[in-house]
C-alpha cells in the first residue's frame, strides 16, 4: 500500500514552497516598479530643473592665487610720473599717479582698501627708479599696466604708502 500521508505531506510543502516564492517575486517586481517610477521621475525633474555643474578647479587655476600680506595686485591706467618727490615724509626718486582699473589680488592686512576708479599715488624703490627717463618712456599717461605694490603705514598711521614691488606694461 502507499502511504498517502506521505503524498499529501510533499503535495502540502511543495504548495507552500511555491507559493513562498510566488510572494517573493511579486515583492521584487514591484519594488522594481517602484523604483523605475521613481527614477523616471528623477529624470524628468533634471529635465526641468538642471543641477548646476560644478567644474573641478584646474591646476593652472591654483596657480599665483596666493599673494603675500600686506600686498596688492592691481591693473591701473597710468596719468603720470614724477621725480624726487615724497609721500608720507618717505622720499621716493620717482612717483606715479594711477587711475585703478581693476584689482586682481590682494593680501590679508590690508588697512584701506584701494577700490577700481580711485586715483592713487605710489613710488618706486627698486632700480627701474634710477633711470628716470626711460622709465617715463615705458609708462606714458593713459597706458594700462599691471602693478604689485605694497602698503604701508606713514609714520602719523594716518595716511598710507604704496611702494611699488614690480610692473609689466601691457602692449
Amino acid at each position: 500500500m502507499i502511504n498517502l500521508k506521505g503524498v499529501e505531506i510533499f503535495n502540502s510543502f511543495f504548495y507552500f514552497y511555491t507559493m513562498d516564492k510566488m510572494l517573493y517575486i511579486l515583492i521584487v517586481i514591484g519594488l522594481f516598479s517602484c523604483k523605475s517610477n521613481s527614477i523616471a521621475q528623477e529624470k524628468e525633474a533634471e529635465k526641468t530643473n538642471p543641477k548646476p555643474k560644478i567644474e573641478k578647479p584646474k591646476f593652472s587655476d591654483l596657480q599665483d592665487t596666493t599673494i603675500d600680506p600686506n600686498t596688492l595686485h592691481l591693473i591701473v591706467v597710468m596719468q603720470s610720473v614724477t621725480k624726487n618727490a615724497s609721500i608720507c615724509e618717505k622720499n621716493f626718486k620717482t612717483i606715479a599717479t594711477v587711475k585703478v582699473k581693476q584689482i586682481i589680488n590682494s593680501g590679508s592686512g590690508i588697512t584701506n582698501m584701494i577700490s577700481p576708479g580711485q586715483e592713487i599715488t605710489f613710488g618706486f624703490m627698486n632700480s627701474p627708479a634710477n633711470d628716470f627717463d626711460t622709465l617715463k618712456q615705458r609708462l606714458p599717461k593713459d597706458k594700462e599696466v599691471s602693478f604689485k605694490i605694497r602698503e604701508n603705514l606713514c609714520p602719523d598711521m594716518s595716511k598710507t604708502v604704496y611702494e611699488v614691488i614690480g610692473f609689466k606694461t601691457k602692449y
